[in-house]
């Protein structure tokens, strides 16, 4: 059943450079979501588009704790980045689903589900927008480099203890990697996700993820630590995984922040263990 968005609420205009950064086919959409009981969740949610005037839509596709979760809590929060490292981003609920019309018309324009026939969209969400996530437009590849330096030299002061959670070694590589696109989502005080680029990111011990905090996450430093957390990584040859834990602390290093995430859980994201724990 549907239910339209309050009329009396004014859209949150959404800008032009955002639209284009998720209507570009071949970038990385992730979305927040929290459990009942304020567990984030973050996936890789590839159908996000922008809806009419202030709203997007995504399809139901391989989502479970995500739709697990908005059963409970509608809040959701997106971060997408492209090839070029151009970011933008977006807080709002979901208002509605609908299973025909325009906007099932739109997820399924997208060649991915065009050209499945075993992928077609019959679900969509609508989410009003009630925020956009003040992000840079865009981030260069020597800042991005002269990050991962910083996380480089500090890596050792930021080591954790032994711990008997043994992480694969590829998933370490993959969150490792200076190629591939890293996010972290955690609960809000006002009961809503928040969701961040960590894009510069490594393993520093057995269970310890440790990330730059820079100008595209700074706004992580308002929330109080500990937290729960969950991160997310998608490589080139688009695998993708999740773990979750706990942002346990940010660190200050010659100058440089640093937040530390200490992880206990690992999800596989891609069929056929989609959403299924690793560890």
């Amino acid at each position: 059943m549907e239910t339209g968005i309050d009329s009396k609420v004014a859209a949150v205009s959404i800008p032009e450079g955002v639209k284009s950064v998720y209507e570009e086919e071949r970038a990385a959409k992730f979305l927040a979501t929290l459990s009942k009981d304020g567990v984030p969740n973050v996936a890789l949610i590839v159908s996000q588009l922008p809806g009419d005037e202030g709203t997007f839509i995504f399809g139901e596709f391989m989502m479970v704790k995500t739709l697990e979760n908005l059963k409970s809590n509608p809040s959701v929060a997106s971060v997408a980045i492209t090839e070029k490292l151009e970011m933008a981003g977006y807080e709002g609920s979901v208002k509605y689903w609908t299973q025909s019309g325009p906007f099932v018309e739109k997820i399924n324009s997208i060649p991915f589900f065009r050209y499945n026939a075993y992928a077609g969209i019959h679900n969509v969400a609508v989410v009003e927008v009630e925020k956009i996530a003040a992000l840079p437009s865009k981030l260069t590849y020597l800042s991005l480099a002269t990050d991962y330096a910083s996380l480089l030299i500090s890596k050792r002061l930021l080591s954790g203890q032994a711990s008997d959670k043994a992480f694969p070694q590829p998933v370490k590589e993959k969150f490792n990697s200076i190629m591939t696109i890293k996010v972290i989502a955690v609960p809000g005080v006002d009961g809503k996700p928040a969701v961040f680029p960590a894009m510069s990111t490594r393993f520093a011990g057995h269970s310890r993820i440790v990330f730059k905090v820079a100008d595209y996450n700074e706004e992580i430093l308002n929330f109080p630590v500990p937290v729960p957390a969950a991160m997310n990584v998608l490589t080139l040859d688009l695998l993708t995984y999740q773990v979750k834990g706990e942002l346990v602390a940010i660190k200050n290093i010659g100058g440089w922040k640093f937040g530390i995430v200490e992880v206990s859980e690992l999800y596989s994201s891609m069929p056929p263990l989609c959403g299924e724990r690793i560890i």
